[in-house]
């Protein structure tokens, strides 16, 4: 009885051609979507204008502020214009006339009154943003002399 259904059974191994044909049909269906969803991403990102390349720009026009010594920065709380929150150091911020010129703004900064100061508090605030954006889409931070 037992070679009876042994030798009725048939042995399938591997796939028929249809299914194959059907699965690589539905993938590049399916795949073509996909292609054009990460081609957008990426022409997105790779411009100049792309919305995570001008954060970077800041990030980085950020870091360069904040590489230099702190006597620096603090004199230009100092220079015509004076202790304003938008008093743009000019020799710090890009060149006038540049394509997406980012400002750098300094002001010194009281902790305990949370607001601008005249006095020497040891504590700067920085901005960074584009001029065209305004302060929108700023960055912002507290340098500290003794940090």
């Amino acid at each position: 009885m037992n070679r009876q259904i042994i030798r009725g059974r048939t042995e399938q191994r591997g796939f028929a051609y249809a299914e194959v044909l059907l699965s690589v049909m539905l993938l590049a269906i399916l795949l073509v979507p996909a292609l054009q969803a990460l081609n957008t991403g990426i022409a997105g990102s790779a411009g100049a204008t792309g919305l995570a390349a001008r954060q970077l720009n800041l990030r980085s026009k950020m870091e360069e502020i904040l590489s230099k010594p702190f006597s620096q920065l603090y004199a230009e709380t100092y220079l015509s214009g004076g202790n304003t929150t938008t008093s743009v150091s000019a020799s710090l911020s890009d060149a006038s006339g540049t394509a997406n010129r980012r400002l750098v703004v300094f002001y010194r900064f009281d902790a305990t009154s949370n607001a601008l100061s005249a006095n020497d508090t040891g504590l700067l605030v920085v901005n960074v943003y584009y001029e065209a954006d305004g302060n929108a889409m700023a960055l912002n931070t507290l340098v500290g002399r003794w940090w």
